[in-house]
């Protein structure tokens, strides 16, 4: 789609992280048009498309518009292009998303009307519809809407939400007038009384355009189109106090952030555009013209959710429940053994249960933990709040500065504060990102403590989706390390010693080079090497630079990277030996997963971090190795599975785009399909593709 063709330098040694992002969601984008899935999945995807669209707009494109504006914006970027080329190619790659959206839009909703779902105004409106939508309007949506004459303030607390522009003729013989309308944000589709089985359903924008009259009683409505903002999300902490004010004054700026992105509906005309360009200062390259229903992320999503339709869905997979772990001797099993759990396909409810029986039994002495999202009513806060409120000594670092979330865990924090937990907002300067909970619980008058390291966050709901790694432990050594590492969040962050836990910013990085360099040098010296590492972005440069240089030393690598890459891989004497693998299928690949090859002694680790510069230098994050034999195993088997993917994979070339991997092949295999049924037995290695070590490949000279 965007490599690096073009570029100024012949042979730059990264790609554009902004065009490696929206690689990945053309990555995506491919599934809306994939027959082999469901169609209200397909539709699902191209909501989430435009949700991945929209976080790029309000978080990375103003930097990179800003650089094309700068006094540098000729200089060449690292990717071998100029910030004005970046720019253009960006705006190009956005241009095509946004056609091809409505190209697959167009083709889904044809699929469903062949089944019976219909999308006004694909159908006429009958009498009991049209009764029953003046019921709707008259009893839901009319006490929300507020007309703004215009000339007044737009409410700029309106980004992303749907408005819509109306032109006016007064009866009277004025002159014509204006006014804009917020869309009311409860609801975006409405279903319709139909018979025959068949389901109809109308867009909020379109039931508002029918009663507009009784909102203007005094004009004829010429013309009524809707339209859409989106802001710069993006401004810097003040971080010289307490964090979590510095994170309600950024709030605050970003309802006036410069306007990134004007969404029209085709047919707008271009005096009433014009006008909305001119008030929003928008140039034609920010300003879109949208040749179908706007906001195709609620549109899709309402649609699948109020649709009924298992047939027209991934079937129903049943997550696998740990008995051991689910009731209350759930402290004496993970004494007996540690537990490698791997969300979705194991139940997050093991988790739950933990901090539950922690919250209750009379022996656990403290939880502690670090939160960076959770749920709207996560029952990991509601068991802190009974643990405090039975005496125990509770610590939540409660990350203020999680984007987008921030608001959810100011309001989480004040509240488990209110009931006597200690809650810290964050480290100045830092984002706490890492995975872990702490459990301390006296056992014949001695110390013992529970454990839960792992790469996801503490959110009952993304863990069905996502997929993500965790280990329940008892190990005495890493749960020593952990009451450190909560020794240092309480204090100041900073001076961490430990044994086997890997923190971030002081140690990771410089952990993760020489981790690296470590396979380079049995390589040199004949001895077996490898790396296998699965993550969700891959950007640092020094990090990048390592895997070169054990690239040209002959070490294999392969990296099963979901988003963003700007290594180079396959380029002769840099990274020849470097494949890059990603997996789009319908889990979020969220894990972070490393093997070494290590001469024949291999090492497996987990963490909370990507390898990118955020992660590595300006986060408080976490990296633990398995020592448990059938832990280290089951990743092992689960990195092997995923390699062998031939039905979601992509591989990257080094031009930068991705093609899928051969659909032909004899036997199909479909990685996150294989787990949902086969979990257990692929974790224990009897799957029918064991994990293959490493083999040393041919130096670079």
């Amino acid at each position: 789609m965007d490599g690096v063709e073009g570029h100024k330098h012949e042979h730059p040694r990264f790609l554009s992280r902004e065009l490696s992002w929206l690689q990945f969601n053309h990555r995506v984008q491919a599934e809306a048009d994939n027959p082999a899935n469901p169609l209200l999945e397909r539709a699902k995807f191209l909501a989430i498309v435009t949700s991945n669209l929209d976080e790029f707009m309000q978080v990375r494109y103003h930097r990179v518009l800003e650089a094309a504006q700068g006094k540098d914006a000729s200089q060449i970027l690292p990717c071998g292009m100029t910030a004005l080329e970046l720019l253009t190619r960006i705006n190009k790659a956005i241009l095509r998303q946004q056609n091809l959206q409505y190209l697959y839009y167009e083709g889904i909703h044809s699929e469903l009307f062949h089944q019976g779902i219909r999308m006004y105004p694909s159908f006429i409106l009958t009498e009991p519809m049209q009764l029953h939508l003046r019921e709707v309007f008259l009893q839901e949506l009319l006490p929300r809407l507020k007309p703004v004459p215009w000339g007044e303030e737009i409410n700029p607390l309106a980004q992303k939400r749907l408005h819509m522009m109306v032109r006016l003729r007064p009866k009277s013989g004025a002159d014509v007038r204006y006014a804009t309308l917020a869309m009311p944000s409860s609801q975006r589709l409405y279903e319709l009384p139909s018979e025959g089985g068949v389901q109809c359903f109308i867009r909020v924008e379109d039931l508002v355009r029918m009663y507009l009259p009784q909102l203007f009683p005094g004009d004829m409505v010429e013309e009524a189109m809707a339209f859409r903002i989106l802001r710069n999300q993006d401004f810097p902490l003040m971080e010289q106090g307490d964090v979590s004010t510095a994170v309600r004054e950024m709030l605050l700026k970003r309802h006036m952030g410069d306007v990134m992105r004007l969404e029209a509906e085709e047919r707008m005309n271009a005096e009433m555009l014009g006008m909305l360009m001119r008030y929003f200062q928008v140039p034609a390259a920010r300003r879109y013209r949208v040749t179908g229903p706007l906001d195709l992320n609620r549109l899709n999503m309402s649609l699948y959710g109020q649709l009924d339709r298992a047939q027209l869905k991934y079937p129903r997979a049943e997550a696998v429940t740990l008995p051991a772990l689910l009731g209350e001797d759930v402290f004496q099993s993970i004494t007996q053994q540690d537990w490698f759990l791997y969300h979705p396909y194991h139940s997050f409810e093991p988790v739950i249960n933990l901090i539950n029986r922690a919250a209750a039994d009379p022996d656990v002495t403290s939880i502690k933990t670090t939160l960076y999202r959770v749920g709207g009513n996560s029952p990991i806060v509601r068991a802190l709040r009974k643990a405090a409120e039975a005496g125990k000594q509770v610590t939540v670092l409660f990350e203020a500065r999680a984007r987008f979330d921030e608001e959810n865990n100011l309001m989480h924090g004040r509240r488990l504060r209110r009931v006597g937990c200690r809650v810290i907002f964050g480290i100045p300067l830092l984002k706490t990102h890492s995975k872990i909970l702490l459990i301390t619980r006296l056992e014949q008058g001695q110390v013992k403590r529970y454990l839960h390291l792992g790469t996801g966050n503490y959110h009952e709901g993304t863990a069905k989706l996502y997929t993500d790694m965790g280990l329940l432990t008892a190990d005495t050594t890493l749960g020593e390390d952990a009451a450190r590492f909560f020794y240092t969040l309480e204090e100041d962050g900073q001076g961490f010693a430990t044994s086997e836990l890997i923190k971030a910013p002081e140690q990771m990085k410089e952990k993760l080079i020489a981790l690296i360099l470590r396979e380079r040098e049995h390589a040199l010296q004949g001895r077996s090497s490898g790396i296998i590492a699965k993550m969700n972005s891959l950007s640092d440069p020094e990090v990048i630079e390592a895997l070169y240089a054990a690239s040209c030393a002959g070490v294999k690598i392969e990296l099963i990277i979901r988003g963003v890459c700007t290594l180079i891989p396959g380029m002769r004497r840099m990274s020849e030996n470097i494949r890059v693998t990603s997996i789009v299928g319908r889990h979020l690949e969220h894990a972070r997963a490393f093997r070494f090859e290590n001469g024949g002694a291999p090492e497996v680790l987990l963490s909370s971090a990507d390898w990118m510069p955020r992660n590595l230098n300006r986060r408080v994050e976490l990296m633990f190795p398995l020592t448990n034999a059938a832990a280290r195993r089951a990743v092992e088997n689960v990195l092997a599975l995923q390699l062998s993917d031939n039905r979601k994979a992509w591989r990257m070339r080094s031009d930068g785009d991705y093609v899928r991997i051969d659909t032909d092949a004899q036997q199909a295999l479909n990685a996150q399909e294989t787990l949902l049924a086969n979990l257990e037995t692929v974790l224990a290695g009897n799957a029918p593709h064991p994990v293959a070590a490493p083999t040393s490949r041919k130096a670079v000279h």
